[in-house]
């Protein structure tokens, strides 16, 4: 993947997921837990503004950030609780949980599997394997680490709103099946591009 040098496309996405989450600012179902969904959005989106003159990403690493943090923004809207496409995932999958914050967590391999792999080989220059094999462990361990900050805040700075926050929906092992789907979701976008890139069909 080749970085961009030119604003225009990420000015572009920019302004489109920004729109996007002022819409879902707007009476969000709990305000207090919308603001600390939404604590990692202001960092992710500020690192990325801040870096971008000096480490411009692709085109394709923008999008896929991008579409990540809008499914995180739509459901931070509901709290993660109900979103109006709930019934029809449940529809679709079965079983009596709300499937959104899974969907999203899934989501989290797949699109930011990529971005990760491309910031590898630029800052560490690993290459090939060893690269989609880094990308897949930063995946693992940075969702883990999202599960523990969860945890903290809800602890430290409302407590009341535990269960609110994490969206664990009473299961007892929703931490682990959150990245056991982050896990599932960077493997099998990774190996396709490996498989298409051994096809001479994707970039390098």
């Amino acid at each position: 993947m080749v970085a961009t040098t030119k604003p225009a496309f990420p000015v572009f996405v920019l302004l489109a997921y920004g729109g996007f989450w002022a819409w879902m600012a707007i009476a969000p179902l709990n305000r207090f837990d919308w603001l600390l969904e939404n604590l990692l959005i202001f960092l992710c989106v500020g690192m990325l503004i801040g870096t971008y003159r000096r480490f411009p990403l692709s085109h394709s690493s923008y999008v896929g950030i991008a579409l990540f943090l809008a499914l995180h923004t739509y459901g931070s809207h509901s709290s993660y609780g109900a979103t109006p496409i709930d019934p029809l995932l449940q529809q679709l999958f079965g079983g009596g949980r709300l499937p959104y914050d899974r969907l999203v967590h899934l989501a989290y391999g797949v699109l930011l599997a990529g971005p990760i792999r491309e910031v590898l080989r630029r800052l560490a220059g690993v290459r090939g394997f060893a690269a989609d094999a880094l990308a897949v462990a930063v995946v693992l361990a940075t969702g883990a680490f999202y599960e523990l900050i969860e945890m903290w805040v809800a602890g430290l700075v409302a407590p009341e709103m535990g269960a609110l926050f994490l969206g664990s929906q009473g299961d007892p092992w929703d931490a682990q099946h959150d990245m056991e789907l982050e896990l599932i979701g960077a493997i099998a976008v990774l190996g396709l591009g490996a498989l298409l890139r051994r096809l001479n069909l994707f970039a390098k």
